[in-house]
């Protein structure tokens, strides 16, 4: 990989990594930038920009494109003099080896960033894939998301089944009704503090009423009891 430069770096040291210089050939050159596009250019660098940049601050933009282009004919073992811009501000921006070679940087803006954000980097596979023409394949398809256990993933379902039969982990029945600030165990009517099914949560696995921490063993039992039921766990924890 190429080393391409940011807004301050000025480095021009040549023959990084014992590369040749002069002409690598076409072989050489798609390995290190990929394939050109159908005039034979390579596509070496990409500066992102602020998309709320001032239009002083979008003046650097030409100058950063030069830099990077005389950076990678630096580290390709050229003289930073030796590559050849014939029109600094176009976009994209082109730069032209001793060798024949022709070199390409664009510019983007990045939304959000600060307005005096200015860097340069490599292009993506997918950015030299366009620039090449070549069809781009699909990403991946995310990776599923883990819900995990917490309490604002259980109490709506803790609500939803409110007055469905449960079991404590002796297999004893109960069922419950919620309210904003507990739910109230019918059979005993033992009030039961959703703090209480955090504590569970968060310390989830656990093995039975006696982990809970911060809970005592009467409502232990019945916090348990909800937690650790498929309907409540929909296969999340």
């Amino acid at each position: 990989m190429i080393a391409l430069i940011d807004e301050e770096s000025d480095s021009g040291d040549a023959g990084v990594d014992g590369w040749m210089t002069g002409d690598f050939g076409p072989d050489r050159l798609r390995q290190l930038f990929g394939d050109p596009n159908e005039d034979g250019v390579y596509f070496v660098g990409v500066v992102e920009f602020s998309d709320d940049a001032s239009e002083d601050q979008w003046s650097y933009v030409g100058s950063i494109q030069m830099g990077t282009l005389e950076s990678v004919a630096s580290r390709l073992g050229y003289e930073r003099r030796d590559i050849t811009i014939s029109d600094p501000y176009r976009e994209p921006g082109r730069g032209l080896l001793p060798d024949g070679t022709e070199l390409a940087v664009t510019s983007i803006t990045v939304r959000g960033s600060a307005s005096w954000r200015r860097s340069s980097r490599e292009p993506t596979q997918e950015e030299r894939l366009r620039w090449a023409g070549h069809p781009v394949p699909p990403p991946p398809p995310p990776e599923p998301v883990l819900v995990g256990p917490n309490v604002e993933t259980a109490r709506p379902r803790i609500e939803e089944h409110q007055g469905e039969v449960f079991y404590t982990k002796t297999g004893k029945p109960f069922t419950y009704r919620t309210n904003h600030y507990t739910l109230v165990v019918v059979e005993s009517r033992r009030n039961v503090q959703w703090h209480e099914i955090r504590s569970a949560l968060e310390a989830w696995p656990i093995a039975g009423p006696s982990e809970i921490p911060r809970c005592p063993e009467r409502s232990g039992r019945y916090v348990y009891g909800i937690v650790s039921d498929e309907r409540i766990r929909q296969g999340d924890w």
